[in-house]
């Protein structure tokens, strides 16, 4: 494969591409190096994480050398002669790889130009030639590019396949290139190349590599055998990374080297091996700290990857200060380091015949890579004081890169330079340890760095959590209390930290917070609910508050909050914590006996701040005391976490636990859960869902596509109609033809709106409580999502019959209105719809009733009581939306001994004079047919006003 064909992109095929010849000595087949076949086999089972392995090299050019192309095209020429490493590729032979030295060829470079001193179009270049992955069978292992700036030469560009060389052997091709573009030639023999070192590999060095694989055997059977079990399902991909970029780190590590006469890669590996200890609670773990493997003097300058994972059980039993952690892990990791030389086949071999799984063996442990080249000793200590280095973690700053989908450990720690100071990248299995963790781990470690650059520090090393500088803090929003009043934080401990995707019903639901962007809008999506409390209980506020703490431990649920992250939502359930909850004594109790009026009020006041779902828990809680009792309970739900079902639920053993201090049951699978049924065996159901409306959509004529007039000012109008009428006659149709009453509101609504079209059929899109799952029934969590109901009107039916229609329409919508939604959009977005807006041609019917069931012993009123209470029914604007996204939203809402009937239309299509006509239409539509048979068209005549 050429060169052009892997690196360089069609819309870059024009730019110059020049050709190194070279010529040089070691040419031959050797088998891969150790290092070489670790690579491999990870490259062979996960794919190529080629940014990550290629390595990026940059080396600038003073404008006084004066270097033109031709020179550097020399230079580099006489640098792939010198390094047979530089033209080594890896064929296969006999479906194995090898590696082949050739003696002679040219190597392409990309020329590019730049401005100032080319450092910006290096970058560039960079990012060209490292973003693509290496073939290694066919391509060598450097790709290279020469920047100019007015005709010479002021960057090179390298970037190597870490399958041939590692960070140290592209520090010595650095400084032979260097020599070379100012010298043009080197007068001493280059070190051992990738090939020798393979030889000796697997000759002489056999010997070492069966003492460092008895060594490995040996001390990993002193590790406690403690399989680390799941916190939670975790996120896609499983594994995340943080960046803390500190110079007071870099300072405080090496003033701490010098006063502790170690070298500052064992300061960090024992601060992050004494966090990581901390967190988890085990006194013996093993760390895993990446060699070089430079300890044989012939291996200095060898332009080979000879880098190997070494292992060390550290041990730190009797509760050691950390200049003592310091001190037990460098003697073990100087010991894990000598033994790091092995053949990888021989290690895994050995393990696998004792019984142990070797990939898996290791993952409840650390892992530690300081890949940074200038870190031994040698260097005099810095000068800082305390204050200083209190100054310096002012800087440090924190930011999230790319996730893994693979790795060998649950933790790892990668450390590079940076600019002043030093980059650590900590990356985290999810589902062991939650992604909230991360920063805190993070900024611990700098705070536990600069303590002991000048004191000592006894364990735990760490008594606080840090707060994370980018905001995301555990302490949640408070409410605001105003006189007489008083907010209690109430403590909660209820188990795990654990990350998880969002769930389907949350994906859908956050979508809706996004197309609500005004206060009347996003009222909507906050549930008020009130509990009242008897006063024969006696429940004092100490009691009150006790239950609603054993409430929050009991549904994660509660304690459950969003991260944005790259701009991906996630969610975050935390262990232990505090719930502001605000208590108001009203004032007159002769005013408010049993506290509705206030807590009418504070229901108001508590939902109308829209959640903040980063900082603030998904529940807001008053307690309303009447004489020193607690008469109303105001809880306040994020609809994001939880649906009307779940807030039932919640209430109920709020109830319970308000009562008799316990909940009788136990608790129902929580959102954490639900995300990880979604993720896994739910997928099959999504799929048949989504299959369920591309077929159902198909030929579906829309009941709103066609505008009726220019769009008026306020355009988004909300009418209400609250009717007894409704209520009454809805059961008793559901009675009387033996189907539900919100098949009774279904099938009204279709008539509605197309009694007078006579088309062949009605799209209506529904909602979907997604309870009928086993398990479902009692979760605490957002399982709404719409459905698709294709109700089908062929034949001209009859109310009774729209009514059996609609029922089975429905069924089948309930049945398909589980499914993923980026599933769902994808779909749709490749069918060449507008996934945000196709929808809105259909009316959205909403039926948010909590009690919709008929008791058969109440036979309701007779004809003459009903149709006269269509008399009373009260219709009413509301409050006009500034957007949305429907054009015609039906709700059913709970109204005191009646039901509430709310119209949101955009009047462009659905006019405001045609919206109390439908509300009355169906009203009277469901008063007829409780009493007889409805022919069509199904349009009886509202009641006169």
């Amino acid at each position: 494969m050429r060169f052009a064909d892997v690196v360089i992109p069609v819309e870059w095929a024009s730019e110059p591409l020049l050709h190194a010849e070279f010529s040089g000595t070691g040419a031959g087949t050797a088998p891969l190096t150790w290092a070489q076949q670790v690579l491999w086999r990870s490259i062979s089972r996960f794919g190529s994480n080629h940014q990550f392995l290629n390595l990026r090299r940059t080396v600038a050019i003073s404008a006084r050398a004066g270097i033109d192309v031709a020179t550097a095209t020399r230079a580099v020429g006489a640098l792939v002669s010198r390094h047979a490493a530089l033209r080594t590729r890896l064929p296969l032979r006999d479906g194995e790889p090898h590696q082949e030295a050739v003696p002679a060829g040219v190597l392409p470079l990309l020329v590019c130009v730049g401005t100032g001193d080319g450092a910006q179009a290096a970058r560039a270049a960079a990012g060209r030639l490292g973003d693509v992955a290496f073939d290694h069978a066919a391509e060598w292992p450097l790709r290279m590019a020469l920047v100019t700036v007015d005709e010479r030469v002021r960057q090179v560009v390298l970037v190597f396949s870490h399958t041939t060389v590692d960070a140290h052997a592209a520090e010595v091709v650095l400084r032979d290139l260097r020599l070379l573009l100012l010298r043009g030639s080197l007068p001493t023999p280059p070190g051992p190349q990738s090939t020798e070192v393979a030889r000796l590999q697997h000759g002489a060095d056999r010997r070492r590599s069966e003492r460092s694989v008895a060594y490995w055997l040996r001390e990993y059977q002193r590790l406690p055998q403690e399989p680390m079990e799941p916190t939670g399902p975790g996120l896609d991909p499983p594994f995340r990374r943080g960046v803390l970029v500190s110079s007071a780190v870099d300072t405080a590590a090496r003033l701490i080297a010098a006063r502790h006469r170690v070298s500052v890669p064992a300061v960090l590996a024992a601060g992050y091996y004494a966090m990581a200890a901390r967190n988890s609670g085990r006194t013996m773990s093993g760390l895993f700290p990446m060699a070089h493997n430079r300890f044989r003097t012939e291996y200095a300058n060898a332009v080979a990857n000879l880098g190997q994972i070494g292992f060390c059980v550290v041990d730190l039993a009797g509760r050691p200060d950390f200049g003592e952690v310091l001190s037990r892990v460098w003697a073990a990791s100087l010991n894990g380091l000598r033994h790091a030389y092995y053949e990888p086949p021989a290690l895994r071999q050995t393990f696998e015949e004792q019984g142990i799984e070797f990939d898996p063996a290791f993952r409840a442990h650390y892992y530690f890579n300081d890949v940074r080249l200038s870190v031994g000793g040698g260097e005099s200590a810095p000068e800082a004081t305390a204050d200083d280095l209190r100054a310096a973690m002012a800087s440090s700053t924190f930011s999230w890169t790319a996730g893994l989908h693979q790795a060998s450990w649950h933790l790892l720690t990668h450390v590079v330079d940076e600019p002043g100071g030093v980059g650590i990248t900590l990356t985290a299995d999810t589902r062991l340890i939650a992604m909230d963790a991360i920063e805190p781990f993070l900024r611990d470690m700098e705070e536990l760095l600069v303590r002991a650059a000048h004191t000592d520090v006894p364990w735990p090393w760490s008594t606080t959590t840090a707060t994370a500088a980018s905001g995301s803090t555990r302490v949640a929003t408070e409410p605001v209390a105003v006189d007489g009043e008083e907010i209690v934080s109430v403590p909660f401990d209820g188990g795990r930290d654990a990350s998880a995707p969002l769930t389907w019903g949350q994906r859908a639901m956050w979508r809706s917070m996004d197309e609500f962007d005004s206060p009347a809008g996003y009222r909507v999506l906050s549930l008020p609910r009130k509990l009242p409390v008897p006063a024969r209980s006696e429940v004092t506020v100490a009691r009150a508050l006790q239950a609603v703490g054993a409430l929050v431990a009991r549904h994660e649920s509660l304690r459950t909050r969003f991260r944005r992250r790259d701009d991906e939502l996630h969610q975050e359930a935390t262990g232990a914590g505090r719930l502001p909850v605000l208590v108001h004594a009203v004032p007159r109790p002769q005013d408010d006996p049993d506290g509705r009026d206030a807590a009418a009020a504070l229901t108001a006041r508590l939902r109308a701040p829209r959640f903040d779902h980063v900082a603030e828990w998904p529940l807001r809680i008053a307690l309303v005391t009447v004489a020193d009792r607690v008469r109303q309970v105001v809880a306040v739900f994020s609809h994001a976490t939880v649906d009307f079902h779940a807030s039932d639920l919640v209430l109920r053993d709020l109830r319970a636990l308000l009562l008799s201090a316990t909940a009788h049951r136990a608790p129902g699978l929580q959102s954490l859960d639900l995300a990880e049924r979604e993720r896994d065996v739910e997928q099959r159901r999504s799929q048949r869902a989504v299959a369920y409306w591309v077929r159902e959509l198909d030929g579906l004529a829309p009941s709103l596509s066609e505008p009726v007039g220019s769009a008026p000012s306020p355009r988004y109008r909300r009418g209400s109609l609250v009717s007894a009428a409704v209520h009454h006659a809805v059961r008793l149709v559901a009675a009387r033809y033996r189907t539900s009453t919100a098949n009774a509101i279904l099938a009204a609504t279709a008539a509605g709106l197309s009694g007078d079209g006579g088309q062949p059929t009605c799209g209506i899109v529904v909602m979907a409580n997604n309870r009928f799952q086993p398990g479902h029934e009692q979760a605490i969590g957002t399982l709404n999502q719409i459905g698709l109901c294709r109700l089908d009107l062929a034949g001209r039916p009859d109310f009774a019959e729209l009514l059996s229609r609609a029922g089975r329409a429905a069924l089948n919508a309930y049945r398909h209105a589980y499914y993923d939604p980026a599933v769902w959009e994808s779909t749709f977005t490749d069918l060449g719809h507008d996934h945000r807006t196709f929808l809105a041609h259909y009316c959205y019917l909403n039926d948010a009733r909590l009690s919709r069931e008929v008791d058969p012993a109440q036979p309701g009123p007779d004809e003459a009581d009903l149709r006269a209470m269509t008399s009373g029914s009260d219709f009413r604007w509301l409050t006009e939306l500034e957007q949305f996204p429907w054009r015609c939203r039906v709700q059913v809402l709970d109204a005191p001994g009646a039901v509430e009937l709310v119209v949101t239309a955009d009047t462009r299509y659905f006019p405001a004079q045609r919206v109390e006509p439908f509300l009355r239409g169906i009203e009277a539509l469901l008063v007829e047919a409780a009493v007889q048979d409805v022919p069509w068209p199904w349009s009886p005549a509202p009641a006169a006003r």
